[in-house]
């Protein structure tokens, strides 16, 4: 009796030992991991560091055209043709070209009508993309640029023939940045590491802020806003730059020449003006290129 109850446990033993070897997770180079989890650690990211700008996406959107369809060339202004932009009834205030880390000169060019015989004012007439692109930076009146939009061109959209002809080869990006030598800046970051440029066009002194957001893409002959006289302003009028620039780049605020001004915003305007990273060319050089 004694025999078959030792028999017994061993058997109760053994099965109860299979049991649990069943239980137990699948050999390593078997197991499968899910591929439709989604990946969230770019959102603990984000909440470890939630102050962070997020960056539009480097990628052109698909209403951007492709390199098989350039973009065009249009006016800045409404029912003004390109050919009458050099006009000086229209070009009030031509480029001037700045000395390195100096704020002097005139970084881009100034269309008005204010000495135009019948007395008209280019108040509220439509402000249009002179390119595709891609909005870049918003300013929401602040001095001295008032109303003001960047927008980017990426270089693919630009034909071959208007990139040679455009300052695209002369661009270079020195490993330390022009110190400022008229204006007080901020410190400025390290370039960025990337040496590929874009096109950048700011207009400014806007009526209006800007009704597009960071990262929208906009097309040649799209109205981006209206003219106006924000900031330091005190005639009606478009401000235009042409800056040749390190690709991807996106812009907080930018202010200076006023108490006002925060220390980032500063440092955005420095940067742009001043510390040779965006290059500024006269904007006529672009508006007067022939069919790509």
């Amino acid at each position: 009796m004694q025999k078959r109850l030792s028999s017994l446990c061993v058997f109760l033993i053994l099965v109860f030992l299979v049991a649990c070897q069943t239980d137990q997770a699948p050999a390593f180079d078997s197991f499968q991991y899910s591929t439709t989890q989604p990946i969230i650690a770019s959102s603990i990211m984000a909440t470890r560091n939630p102050s962070a700008t997020p960056i539009p996406t480097r990628l052109i959107p698909s209403t951007l055209p492709t390199p098989a369809r350039f973009t065009n060339l249009c006016s800045p202004l409404e029912g003004e043709p390109l050919d009458n932009l050099n006009r000086p009834d229209l070009l009030k205030n031509p480029f001037q070209a700045p000395r390195p880390g100096d704020d002097g000169g005139h970084h881009g060019i100034d269309l008005a009508y204010w000495s135009r015989p019948d007395g008209s004012s280019m108040l509220g007439l439509p402000v249009q993309s002179v390119l595709d692109g891609l909005v870049a930076g918003i300013i929401n009146n602040r001095p001295p640029y008032g109303n003001a939009i960047l927008i980017e061109t990426p270089p693919e959209v630009i034909s071959p023939n208007w990139r040679q002809a455009l300052p695209f080869s002369s661009y270079h990006l020195d490993s330390r940045l022009t110190l400022p030598i008229s204006l007080t800046c901020p410190k400025y970051p390290d370039p960025p590491a990337t040496r590929n440029a874009s096109l950048y066009l700011l207009y400014a002194h806007l009526q209006d802020a800007p009704g597009l957001k960071i990262g929208e893409a906009v097309s040649c002959g799209q109205t981006i806003g209206k003219v106006g006289t924000s900031g330091k302003s005190v005639n009606p009028h478009l401000h235009l730059e042409t800056r040749i620039g390190p690709a991807g780049q996106s812009f907080g605020s930018m202010a200076h020449y006023d108490n006002s001004a925060t220390e980032d915003e500063m440092l955005t305007y420095c940067l742009w003006r001043l510390s040779g990273e965006f290059q500024p060319f006269d904007p006529i050089l672009l508006l007067s290129l022939q069919s790509p």
